[in-house]
């Protein structure tokens, strides 16, 4: 907002209030003068026009009686020379004119609504010879002094423009005078003002200056401002100097605060990495492990050989578990977890997780069932985060198997209000265990809870799966419950809502015949891997799948074998961290020869125990095509590969 929109300034409601009344003074005292000067002009034309009729009576006497014209003319020229008057007139008694002076040149006298006539009678005094004869010569006119006779009468006419001239001029100079004096009036007053206005004014740019930050003292002077503004003043000073111990306490706390987060963004950058490092060194010896308990499993075993197989790679199994949830959760603690966008089938995506899990379920003696209900689609076709909402309804299952000893675990998934391209599913997963105590309730989504936690305790865990899991379901935009009865079981509910896809752009859902234990080799592949038991788990699976295998040690012989190799290659599986040259910097080499040499561009799969999310990010952009995380699955390398290469 402006500062000329926020109300009126002071020096102009100031200067509205000194002004205003000089103005009505102005105004009455001009409406005044002015009228008196007017009427003052106008009696004193008529006073001096009159005077000069009563003055030109008597002195004409003698020139009207004797008919002397001359003299007459001489007196009437010069009467009017010295008067105001327009023209003078001279008539008999019976009303003839007999003299006529002008002021100017011929005037119109014929019109004499335009003059103001003022006249006055001649008249002939009677000769006294003496003061014992009778005057005879006469007869007096009736109404008149007995001892004159009127012989004529002397007319003055002055012209109504005369009188207006001397109005104008009166009207004219009072203004002048007046609007002199008015001015006059608002600079004194003004004047005043400012010398009233300029320590506000100063004590308002020293509360700018103290909002900018200027906590600088300054000096009082007390001899031209009032008490008030003294007062103020030292106020102010005061003010300053409060403020600036606040602002010192302020740096303070702020430096102490940015050190001790940068402590905290050192220490979570520090945790990123370690993160990152313990699953690329866990991971990459797991994928061995996993690697070659499939290949062994494919060969002939006994029946012991194949069960401490089953064993080892469960246990392997569930080191990954505890990885990938130790992973998880510090991800959603810093705020790093993103969250997928895919389009799947939800009936089959929970279908397959229970299916899993139901070896583990008849080994204990456990039934476990799956039912849906509720108002689904003609084709349960979802758009979200796939692998999380799976890894929310394993965590559960496996949850209430591992409590469960007898009895069942049971999985309802329900769907409802399918409206405006959204559905809510309601799953819930059941259980015939021990049940929870009600005051344990509220703590079993705490982290690393135990509801047996002694050294004794009767179940194994990190106790992060019930914690990941809340958060997971919240991170999804919904909520989990749970509902127990000691002694005879639990049940864990949770809702989230999903939006349905588009018909237009549902997946085509291709079976995918079972994976042969041996195909010709029919294409090549190059695989750049430093770990040499990773190196063979992928160059055995890639031969099952028909491909014709090189494998290379890191990112400089890769590119040797690119330069030396006829045709080429149909794939390559692209490890990212690696020594001498990395898969980063491999594939930009690849990619910048490819565009040299105008070849086609050959299909580059990443292959790393880092599952950060920047990872994949920085795998497409140093130029690879796709992303697959360690260990190596079978049917996680056939989907991946279906993508880019035909497969037999």
């Amino acid at each position: 907002m402006s500062e000329n929109s926020i109300g009126t300034p002071l020096s102009r409601k100031l200067l509205l209030l000194g002004a205003l009344p000089a103005v009505v003074m102005f105004i009455t005292l001009m409406g005044f003068f002015t009228s008196a000067r007017l009427e003052d002009a106008r009696r004193d034309l008529a006073d001096s026009n009159q005077l000069l009729a009563d003055s030109l009576a008597p002195s004409l006497e003698y020139a009207v009686v004797s008919g002397n014209t001359l003299a007459l003319q001489e007196i009437l020229s010069q009467s009017i020379r010295y008067s105001k008057a327009d023209w003078i007139r001279i008539t008999d008694v019976a009303g003839e004119q007999i003299g006529f002076a002008p002021a100017d040149s011929k005037p119109d006298i014929e019109n004499t609504d335009e003059f103001q006539i003022y006249q006055a009678e001649i008249l002939q005094q009677p000769l006294q010879l003496a003061t014992d004869r009778q005057t005879l010569w006469f007869e007096p006119v009736p109404g008149s002094n007995s001892s004159a006779l009127r012989v004529g009468r002397v007319q003055v006419g002055v012209s109504d423009k005369t009188l207006e001239a001397r109005r104008k001029d009166i009207l004219w100079s009072s203004l002048i005078v007046g609007l002199t004096l008015l001015l006059f009036t608002i600079l004194v007053i003004n004047h005043i003002l400012n010398t009233i206005l300029s320590p506000i004014n100063q004590l308002s740019g020293r509360i700018g200056r103290l909002i900018a930050g200027d906590y600088r003292a300054t000096k009082v002077n007390g001899r031209p401002n009032s008490r008030e503004i003294i007062a103020i003043e030292h106020q102010l000073n005061e003010l300053s100097e409060h403020l600036a111990s606040l602002q010192t306490s302020r740096d303070q706390t702020l430096a102490l605060s940015e050190h001790a987060r940068e402590k905290a963004e050192t220490a979570s950058h520090a945790k990123s990495e370690f993160l990152a490092t313990m699953s690329h060194e866990l991971r990459t010896p797991l994928n061995g492990v996993l690697g070659m308990i499939d290949l062994a499993q494919e060969e002939p075993l006994t029946p012991r050989q194949r069960d401490y197989l089953q064993t080892a790679r469960q246990s392997t199994e569930d080191l990954l578990t505890v990885i990938s949830d130790i992973l998880d959760y510090s991800r959603m603690d810093s705020g790093a977890m993103v969250l997928e966008h895919q389009i799947f089938n939800l009936h089959t995506l929970v279908t397959n997780c229970v299916a899993s899990y139901r070896h583990v379920a008849e080994e204990q003696g456990l039934a476990l069932t799956l039912n849906f209900y509720g108002d689904w689609p003609e084709i349960p076709l979802v758009n979200g985060d796939a692998p999380r909402i799976r890894q929310i309804v394993a965590c559960l299952l496996d949850n209430a198997i591992k409590f469960t000893t007898d009895g069942f675990v049971h999985v309802q998934l329900g769907c409802f209000g399918v409206e405006d391209g959204c559905i809510i599913i309601n799953c819930s997963v059941s259980d015939s265990g021990s049940g929870i105590p009600h005051g344990r309730v509220p703590d079993i989504f705490n982290s690393f809870e135990q509801l047996d936690a002694g050294d004794n305790r009767g179940f194994g865990g990190t106790g992060l799966g019930l914690s990941l899991v809340q958060r997971l379901v919240e991170l999804l935009g919904g909520h989990i419950q749970v509902e127990t009865n000691p002694g005879k079981g639990s049940s864990f509910r949770f809702e989230l809502p999903l939006e349905l896809a588009p018909q237009a752009n549902n997946p085509r859902v291709t079976e995918v015949p079972a994976l042969q234990a041996e195909l010709p080799l029919s294409k090549r592949a190059l695989v750049v891997e430093d770990n040499l038991v990773n190196q063979r788990v992928a160059v055995a699976l890639l031969n099952r799948l028909g491909f014709q295998t090189e494998a290379v040690v890191n990112g400089k012989e890769a590119l040797d074998q690119i330069h030396s190799s006829y045709p080429g290659f149909d794939v390559i599986l692209m490890d990212c961290q690696m020594p001498v040259m990395d898969g980063y910097e491999t594939s930009r080499h690849i990619r910048e020869r490819e565009a040299a040499s105008s070849l086609k561009r050959t299909p580059i799969i990443a292959l790393t125990a880092d599952v950060l999310p920047e990872t994949k990010q920085s795998c497409l952009e140093s130029g690879m095509d796709d992303y697959l995380s360690k260990p190596l699955r079978k049917e996680g390398l056939k989907e991946v590969l279906g993508r880019w290469v035909e497969l037999s």
